[in-house]
């Protein structure tokens, strides 16, 4: 095995070509399971070498909630310094009406964001239950989990390296667009066009609910400059001036049923086209041994390449199931938690019973956290 397969001059060739090198010389009983065990269990081939297979773990469709029942944030940015010294956009999106918000901000702190959901949204539309976010700094810092801690609001971080976790990374390409749009040539006026940006969105119909988000938030259109000076009879024989308020209640009431069903709709349509292109997901248990997939860059000063970086790096230890295609992973030496990770990232690691082990190449550690030397 060693000379058909770990010298150099076998190139670590796969289970296809072993099998044809070694038994034009040998054979002994068992030999096929042998060669395929030795290389299923051989480490640096599980670290370096890629797979064919489609990548696991099928779309989950969570549960449609109450209006500002769960909601998702993220950060926009970093943009040009705006007339007050604005660099940044903290993006809010209610997950059942659509509803969306921005806010400039100067500077992405977590002060300043625990500050803003405080005061613009949980005091004006109420206490959420539940907030997605990425694994920011700002997102995973002491001061925005104490303040979520006391409010009684559950935070959701996302895997690691699966951003379209997050319902707001959607929204960010659309932003993007229509930002680029409006401020033509001038890109630091882009804090000014904001509200626009804003009113256009929740004035829009949303193809998962079929209406506007203004309507399933309010129960009504927002009336736009163009629609009064139009027809001012119109808003004179609006539904809002209507003193029959009991079929408007019973549209409002319809209006939401039919976009939880529109809702359900539409997401089984995305699971049906995501899982076309995934499989399910190999069965892995808390203690599971697992290998982590590396997104580390290429570093010309110090001579890296990522061509020559493992592919999969670990094992790490599976501490605990959060869904079923997030995991949390923890070091096998020190028992540290590293991360929450998409099973999409995961591979579990073959080892060949009774050895040791290996230590990662390069060891991941817990995002937000500051290195030791720097303490």
């Amino acid at each position: 095995m060693f000379e058909y397969h770990d010298s150099p001059t076998a190139a670590h060739g796969g289970i296809h070509r072993t099998l044809h090198r070694i038994p034009q010389q040998f054979y002994f009983p068992g030999v096929r399971r042998h060669i395929t065990d030795y290389l299923k269990t051989y480490t640096e081939c599980q670290w370096y070498k890629s797979s064919n297979l489609k990548p696991p773990g099928l779309l989950q469709t969570p549960v449609p909630a109450q209006r500002f029942e769960v909601i998702a944030v993220d950060l926009f940015g970093l943009l040009p310094k705006g007339p007050q010294g604005e660099r940044w956009i903290l993006i809010v999106v209610d997950t059942a009406s659509k509803w969306f918000e921005l806010f400039a901000l100067s500077e992405a702190t977590a002060e300043t964001c625990a500050k803003t959901l405080v005061g613009q949204i949980f005091m004006r539309y109420g206490l959420p239950r539940r907030m997605i976010s990425e694994n920011g700094v700002q997102f995973v810092a002491d001061v925005m989990q104490k303040a979520l801690l006391v409010l009684g609001v559950k935070q959701n971080l996302v895997p690691l390296y699966h951003p379209e976790a997050n319902p707001v990374e959607r929204k960010n390409r659309d932003l993007k667009a229509h930002l680029a749009i409006l401020v033509e040539g001038n890109h630091k006026q882009w804090s000014e066009v904001l509200p626009f940006v804003r009113f256009a969105f929740n004035s829009s119909v949303t193809v998962f609910t079929s209406t506007t988000p203004a309507f399933l938030t309010f129960g009504r259109e927002l009336r736009s400059p163009l629609s009064v000076q139009a027809d001012l009879r119109a808003v004179i024989k609006s539904e809002n001036l209507d003193p029959q308020i009991t079929p408007y209640l019973l549209k409002l009431a319809d209006s939401l049923s039919e976009a939880k069903e529109n809702i359900e709709h539409q997401q089984d349509l995305r699971k049906l086209q995501a899982d076309s292109d995934r499989r399910d997901s190999d069965p892995l248990q808390e203690g599971d041994f697992v290998l982590m997939k590396s997104h580390v860059l290429s570093n010309a000063a110090k001579g890296v390449t990522s061509k020559f970086i493992p592919k999969q790096d670990g094992p790490y230890v599976i501490s605990k199931q959060v869904s079923p295609t997030t995991y949390i992973l923890t070091s096998q030496k020190t028992g540290e938690v590293v991360g929450k990770y998409h099973v999409s990232d995961l591979r579990k690691y073959h080892d060949r019973g009774g050895e040791e082990c290996p230590e990662p190449v390069a060891p991941k550690r817990r995002r937000g956290r500051p290195r030791k030397d720097r303490c």
